[in-house]
């Protein structure tokens, strides 16, 4: 039995063809053309599906069923993306075009709770039954699979936990709120962060690499002179874990999980950022509520979108059965 699972993002659009096990048999990625509107990018799509088939040598009808994992608040039931900030898109049918050429069941979700249902499927969280899930990024998003089901929300916005806030006089979020936990420890806050250190006049290794701009500054180098011993650095990273194991010991405390798993590219910053993490989470917690929880990176890295949609595709048919 074969699925398809499709990670839209706000650059890339990733497909795969895989089996039951979460075997990635053939993929295909290409640049989302988000600029021309839904319709170029649903044309996309389906072409990244067939050329994912192509590339695994099977045929539409070895394929069971599909998922999609996009950002943004979606009405799964009917398979609409009814607002994405992200792409610009508003109450946008993405599953019914795309079965006119693809007849099989297919489903779609948002792209960090699927995420979170491919580690708890295929990754991390594989044989836990509770268990949280968030990705550092840009933003912070979250995802829970709890007694062993994915959680959705009454209208599918389960878990937009870079939103609660952490500090109520904080900077000023995206969204328009201030002290939003994305706001203190999402990428542009870890950049800030680092460079009103250094505007004090501070020596670091970031002013001979960046000359401290914002725009060439990011978590991956500060991360990286971190690891050399910068003091700039180095704080800025646990300030950040600081920042985050406040939201993960709420999180902790409301959701009582066996494992909560970080992702996302800032989560690569390592044992600096673990650490202290861990540390406010000890600080913070509840101790009957962190003791017996594991908190671990995510493992399936760029493939936990794709395969998390694959997740879903199976236990949506699942369901229908």
């Amino acid at each position: 039995m074969l699925y398809i699972g499709c990670d839209v993002g706000g650059t890339n659009i990733r497909t795969a063809v895989v089996d039951e096990n979460g075997k990635i048999l053939g993929d295909a990625r290409m640049r989302a053309l988000m600029e021309k509107g839904p319709n170029v990018v649903l044309g996309q799509i389906a072409d990244s599906f067939r050329e994912a088939l192509s590339r695994a040598k099977a045929k539409r009808e070895d394929v069971i069923a599909a998922g999609i994992a996009m950002a943004g608040q979606h009405d799964s039931k009917n398979g609409i993306c009814i607002f994405s900030p992200n792409f610009g898109w508003e109450n946008v049918p993405v599953i019914p075009p795309l079965q006119e050429q693809f007849p099989v069941p297919m489903f779609l979700g948002n792209d960090v709770n699927l995420a979170a249902f491919g580690e708890w499927k295929f990754g991390a969280g594989k044989g836990y039954k509770w268990v949280v899930m968030i990705t550092l990024g840009t933003g912070i998003g979250g995802g829970a699979i709890l007694d062993g089901k994915l959680m959705l929300g009454a209208t599918e916005m389960f878990a937009e936990v870079g939103h609660m806030t952490i500090l109520p006089d904080g900077p000023r979020c995206g969204c328009g709120n201030h002290g939003c936990w994305e706001a203190l420890a999402g990428r542009d806050a870890i950049v800030r962060r680092a460079i009103q250190k250094l505007q004090t006049g501070r020596k670091s290794s970031l002013l001979e690499i960046k000359n401290y701009h914002w725009r060439d500054l990011n978590p991956e180098i500060i991360a990286k002179e971190a690891y050399k011993g910068d003091e700039v650095a180095r704080e800025t990273i646990e300030e950040t874990g600081y920042w985050v194991g406040i939201g993960v010991a709420n999180l902790i405390n409301i959701f009582n999980p066996e494992l909560f798993i970080i992702g996302g590219r800032i989560a690569l910053a390592g044992e600096l950022l673990f650490g202290a993490i861990e540390r406010t989470v000890k600080a913070r917690g509840l101790s009957a509520s962190w003791g017996p929880c594991k908190i671990v990176p995510a493992a399936l890295g760029d493939d936990a979108g794709i395969l998390g949609a694959v997740a879903y595709a199976m236990d949506k048919l699942g369901e229908e059965k």
